[in-house]
């Protein structure tokens, strides 16, 4: 145990840091209600599976552990804070051992990363990115311990089989875990490692990873490798590379991640392999690299086709936060760093604390277009309406898309839910299509657009309006929610699924 206490003030300020950012974010975690990620993810919890439409299993395996402890959004959001804690520690360890010369390394990478407003909303939401990130973390370190052990002692064989276990994991937690591949492939040719192919431990970490991952290959088995298939043509909804996209994918990155994250992180993830020195620092810096650039280099191309979500490319700014952090330590003198440092730093607390005080309560009087946390808020008194009325109508529920249906879903749940668009997705495979002919009542929040769309296939042949219900808030309608009765739902037959693709997480 006494390994594990903090010893050096660092150690002490970075616990102290962790254990406030913790409790604050299991404050927060009852304070809203869920969001479309996690509402889709917890109906995995519901319904346990080998693996899922979109995602490998792992997310909604953790999702049922949680739910035998109750359904709330707290208890939902109780692992990811624990992950995100778990996180933290091992971050600051993979700090202090790449760059041992700056005493407070771990400190100050901890308190880059918590004040960026993407990892304050990732902190506390069970998406798969959550496992993935600890699972990754955990990657590295095993690699740092084969690059220390010699090839063939017992502890180099120890930790392949480690290694082989938290790349299973990763691979059970999202399928861009297989960049985790490419980097340690990089790293073996870039250090010459060639004597890691003589451990025995590394063939038997494969056969690890490999087993771990026949889940996904049942459940993809069993369903016509729908999961492949849909992350093969993932993206390609549009024929044309366009930079624009690119541009702004990037863009939300530097705005959500922090303008010192973002800029110094590039900037260090490109300059670390030039070949004009080798030292230890660059080496390090090189290791941080080869795990963030390839996650960077998938998404940024992608992007040009379909605009990547920010949080997709999030373990690739965590991994490289040590090397910013120690940067800016070794050039402190220069005055231009310190100011870029400052602006930074003012702009993303800034922030941070209009974020977590209106996650805390939406107290800011924004009109609801502009209200950045109108999703999180009505979804149940929403449903709750709609039953009411089911009582009269007796039909069932539809959604609009997707991201409509995830939380009517978990909040009507175990009632189905029936999704008017006409790609296929997980709620096929869940609840299928209803009758031709069916009617139904449609819930529609005020930001997304109404009236339902009628009169084709996939569509009802008309609606009618019923009411709305605001959700007020301090005054202030933070949102406001349509209900519909629709008539007559037109039917689509799938001929192919794979032109009818969702447009998933």
């Amino acid at each position: 145990m006494h390994y594990w206490r903090p010893q050096t003030p660092s150690a002490k300020a970075s616990f102290w840091l962790v254990l406030a950012i913790s409790i604050w974010h299991l404050f927060l975690a009852g304070q809203v209600n869920l969001s479309v990620d996690e509402a889709h993810y917890a109906l995995y919890g519901l319904k346990p599976d080998w693996s899922y439409f979109d995602h490998p299993p792992m997310v909604g395996w953790l999702n049922a552990i949680a739910l035998q402890f109750g359904q709330s959004e707290t208890i939902l959001r109780t692992i990811p804070a624990l992950f995100f804690a778990l996180a933290n520690i091992i971050l600051y360890r993979i700090a202090i051992r790449l760059f041992p010369d700056f005493i407070w390394i771990g400190f100050w990478t901890l308190a880059l990363i918590n004040s960026a407003f993407m990892f304050q909303l990732l902190s506390i939401s069970m998406l798969p990115d959550t496992p993935l990130m600890l699972a990754s973390l955990m990657v590295v370190w095993q690699l740092l311990n084969l690059r220390d052990f010699p090839a063939q002692s017992r502890a180099a064989f120890y930790s392949a089989l480690w290694l082989g276990f938290w790349l299973g994991i990763a691979a059970l937690s999202k399928y861009t875990a297989i960049t985790l591949v490419f980097s340690l492939l990089l790293i073996l040719l870039i250090e010459r490692r060639f004597d890691w192919l003589k451990n025995r431990g590394l063939w038997l970490a494969v056969m690890i990873t490999a087993a771990m991952t026949t889940p996904i290959l049942w459940w993809n088995l069993l369903h016509d490798w729908l999961s492949f298939l849909y992350q093969i043509h993932h993206g390609s909804q549009n024929t044309d590379w366009q930079w624009q996209r690119l541009l702004n994918s990037q863009l939300a990155q530097m705005g959500v991640y922090s303008l010192l994250l973002f800029i110094a992180g590039i900037v260090l993830m490109l300059y670390c392999w030039r070949p004009t020195t080798n030292s230890i620092t660059q080496a390090s810096t090189r290791i941080l690299s080869s795990f963030s650039l390839p996650i960077l280099i998938l998404f940024g191309w992608n992007a040009g086709y379909e605009m990547s979500l920010p949080h997709w490319t999030q373990l690739a700014w965590l991994l490289m936060s040590p090397a910013v952090v120690y940067y800016c330590w070794q050039h402190w003198s220069k005055r231009w760093l310190r100011i870029s440092v400052y602006i930074s730093s003012t702009l993303t607390l800034t922030l941070s604390v209009l974020l977590n005080s209106q996650l805390a309560t939406p107290w800011m009087p924004l009109a609801e277009k502009n209200n950045i946390v109108r999703e999180l808020h009505g979804w149940p008194q929403a449903v709750a309406e709609a039953k009411k009325m089911q009582l009269s109508y007796k039909v069932p529920l539809f959604a609009s898309n997707w991201t409509q249906a995830s939380r009517i879903a978990w909040y009507a749940a175990p009632q189905p839910i029936y999704v008017t668009d006409n790609r296929f997705d997980q709620f096929d495979l869940w609840f299928g299509n209803p009758p031709a002919s069916s009617d139904g009542l449609v819930i529609i929040p005020g930001y997304e657009s109404r009236p339902p769309t009628t009169g084709r296939p996939g569509h009802f042949k008309q609606c009618q309006a019923l009411k709305n219900l605001p959700i007020v808030r301090h005054q202030n309608t933070v949102v406001r929610y349509y209900f519909y009765y629709c008539q007559d739902f037109q039917a689509v037959q799938y001929q192919g699924w794979v032109t009818e693709l969702p447009i998933v997480k």
